[in-house]
């Protein structure tokens, strides 16, 4: 029988010793580490449901949760990129045609540096792959695969893919599980790639088969907790209504993306918590009016900038805890941004944030403008970590933000600062309760 590998690599860190920045001390890339929602990729999940296990071994290794087998030899190696992880995924794409296996390179970076990723690949697989994976097995059977395989954006019904291979999924990678329900988002931001791999639409699927997915990694993991990757989850509140209604009948716990739109619906904010929602990331992206104006296409973020913290407030009083996302080094940020945004998290009492530094990521708008301003200094993927800086910021120099963001985190992470912000948290789910 032949074997296919589905290999997500790990990145090869931002150099120096260091995964995250060069420039951080050894606490700050712990607590980052630590903190950051760490579950299996779940594109390869799918892939792995849509081979024939007649004629195919599938083997899923996520290098995050487990190591490379030297010994282990496989007819097909898949490999999926990220462009933190680009080059390492170069070297072991490299690494496994030396020892005689077929190597296929797809995922988001492969996708947006095809001329790149090629010279890596025997295969490459642009865009979404339930259509063009069958398609190139198939053909690889035959003993003709093409070199490149391209979906057109926004054509994949996604409720024709099959519910992910949840079985594969590690022992130490089963405690969070992730499900898609949808692909799109209406933001259109200028830093985020959705657009480039999924179209400008929204596509759901049903009901039923999110509810097929949910009872399939309940059968892996009864208690594990769900992460829907959706990128903005409650967009069509219709839907997201009876989603969450039939949750409720599972008894599961969850977490996801959103707008803050969330906190401006009392009703569904009160259904989300009783469904089992118990956190939710918002892409507030900054606390400086001027950094949103015209950050997405409708300037929703501008928009709404004024209900910021009463946004946080309500759905932190539902039990809900807000992760918000902030970006560090957006154009008019000079140092004073570190103090603003501290402030602005102690204020709110927010449950938690996930600040990275403006990276102009292979398919964003802001990558394409940055690059024609001669302003990205560094296209060594291995520092696209979101937290190493690449670029040359407005108002301030790289060693201004990277002192900048040390001295937010630790006041961020320390012991006072956690205590308040869990002590809040604590005292709504009391009153929830109650």
């Amino acid at each position: 029988m032949k074997r296919i590998l589905l290999l997500i690599p790990k990145g090869n860190g931002a150099g120096q010793g260091k995964k995250w920045n060069r420039s951080w001390p050894q606490n700050i890339e712990k607590i980052v580490s630590d903190n950051l929602w760490k579950v299996v990729t779940p594109g390869p999940l799918v892939l792995a449901a849509m081979v024939n296990r007649d004629d195919y071994e599938v083997c899923l290794l996520d290098e995050e949760f487990g190591h490379i087998d030297p010994d282990s030899t496989y007819d097909i190696v898949a490999i999926y990129t990220v462009t933190p992880n680009a080059n390492r995924a170069y070297s072991l794409a490299d690494e496994f045609r030396v020892r005689g296996a077929y190597v296929v390179l797809g995922g988001v970076h492969a996708a947006m540096c095809p001329d790149e990723a090629v010279h890596h690949a025997d295969t490459l697989l642009l865009g979404e792959a339930e259509l063009i994976w069958p398609e190139f097995l198939s053909e690889f059977e035959q003993g003709k695969p093409r070199k490149i395989y391209t979906q057109k954006l926004g054509q994949v019904n996604i409720n024709e893919s099959p519910v992910p291979a949840f079985e594969l999924l590690p022992g130490n990678g089963r405690k969070i599980i992730p499900v898609q329900t949808a692909r799109g988002c209406p933001h259109g931001c200028k830093f985020c790639n959705i657009r480039s791999i999924y179209g400008g639409g929204y596509r759901t699927k049903t009901i039923a088969n999110v509810m097929k997915e949910i009872y399939a990694l309940l059968g892996v993991n009864p208690r594990a907790t769900i992460y829907f990757t959706d990128d903005n989850f409650f967009c069509n509140k219709i839907r997201s209504r009876e989603l969450m209604n039939e949750f409720k009948n599972c008894g599961i716990y969850w977490y996801t993306h959103t707008d803050l739109s969330l906190g401006q619906d009392e009703d569904l904010m009160e259904l989300a918590y009783k469904s089992g929602c118990r956190q939710v990331l918002i892409g507030f992206e900054s606390v400086n009016p001027a950094n949103l104006a015209g950050i997405d296409e409708n300037n929703f973020k501008s928009k709404n900038f004024a209900e910021y913290k009463n946004v946080i407030k309500r759905i932190q009083s539902h039990g809900i805890g807000v992760v918000g996302s902030f970006i560090v080094g957006l154009e008019e940020d000079g140092i004073e941004v570190f103090n603003q945004l501290g402030e602005f998290i102690s204020e709110t009492k927010i449950y938690g944030a996930s600040i990275t530094v403006n990276t102009p990521y292979p398919g964003t708008y802001s990558f394409n403008k940055l690059k024609e301003e001669n302003r990205i200094l560094s296209y060594n993927w291995d520092e696209y970590t979101i937290f190493q800086p690449v670029m040359r910021f407005g108002k301030m120099t790289q060693e201004e933000l990277n002192a900048g963001y040390i001295n937010l985190m630790n006041n961020f992470i320390s012991q006072k600062s956690v205590y308040e912000r869990l002590k809040y948290m604590k005292s709504q789910m009391i009153q929830r309760k109650g």
